[in-house]
């Protein structure tokens, strides 16, 4: 009697099998794909950041702490603070060339004046033989404004009316003036610059406390599944401040620069 002999090879059911399990495979590998790529963008925001708000406070303290430094006394006195400004003082007037409480977009403009050292555009000098700019004694005083660019979220430091960014990714700032009321070289209380103004305390100035809301920029967004479901409230040395979307990381970062030129305890340069 003639055997038939089976065809062997793969079933159906067995092709489907097969064909499930390299899903599931080439799906589970996808997945680790898209969740690292979305934490690396993740970070990558965080780290953006960080950095902007980072390098801006530290820009600023550079540049800031050197306030008063080879201002003459008779020109930084209580007497010149009763009149118009001088140009020479350490703090200019209030006002659109000067200090501001807020701008147009609500942010503080901070405005020192210092005679000799950094500043934020190259050296407060004139090029040698080497073209190297190399700091000299200022008189009067160079006038240096930290303001935000609101267009470009930028922060601008402005030397004798000559603009330059520094950092992007700033959204917001804020100043507040720490005044030392009985003369130990320390703030008691901090105030607005109006505040100061009105009290016409500038001389008694010893501190400023700088708050600055920075962003991670449109280079660094966070995926859509990682996006808050609304839009983050910051208190900027208390204001609130509203993130205006989600898609962007939003961070509220502070700093108090000592002004060591104008500390009764420690003597003026």
């Amino acid at each position: 009697m003639k055997q038939f002999r089976y065809n062997r090879g793969i079933s159906l059911i067995s092709l489907l099998v097969a064909t499930a399990i390299g899903i599931f495979i080439v799906g589970a590998a996808g997945k680790t794909y898209v969740d690292s790529k979305m934490a690396f963008q993740a970070r990558s925001a965080v780290s953006a950041v960080t950095e902007n708000g980072r390098f801006a406070l530290d820009d600023m303290r550079r540049t800031v702490v050197m306030a008063g430094r080879a201002v003459k006394a008779g020109d930084d006195s209580p007497q010149s603070y009763n009149t118009s400004d001088n140009g020479k003082r350490t703090f200019p007037a209030l006002g659109t060339n000067g200090i501001q409480d807020k701008d147009a977009n609500d942010n503080s403009v901070i405005a020192i004046r210092y005679g000799l050292g950094p500043s934020c555009i190259n050296y407060i000098g004139t090029p040698t033989s080497t073209s190297v700019l190399e700091p000299i004694p200022q008189d009067p005083p160079a006038t240096v404004r930290f303001r935000i660019d609101a267009d470009k979220d930028e922060l601008l430091c402005e030397v004798d009316g000559n603009a330059q960014p520094i950092v992007s990714g700033i959204k917001s700032m804020r100043a507040l003036y720490g005044v030392d009321d009985d003369a130990d070289g320390y703030a008691n209380r901090y105030l607005t610059a109006t505040e100061v103004q009105n009290e016409n305390v500038w001389v008694n100035v010893v501190s400023i406390r700088v708050g600055l809301v920075a962003s991670s920029g449109s280079a660094y967004e966070l995926p859509d599944t990682m996006q808050p479901q609304s839009a983050q409230t910051l208190s900027l040395l208390g204001l609130d401040y509203t993130a205006p979307d989600t898609k962007e990381i939003y961070r509220a970062v502070s700093a108090t620069i000592s002004l060591r030129n104008l500390n009764t305890v420690v003597q003026r340069q």
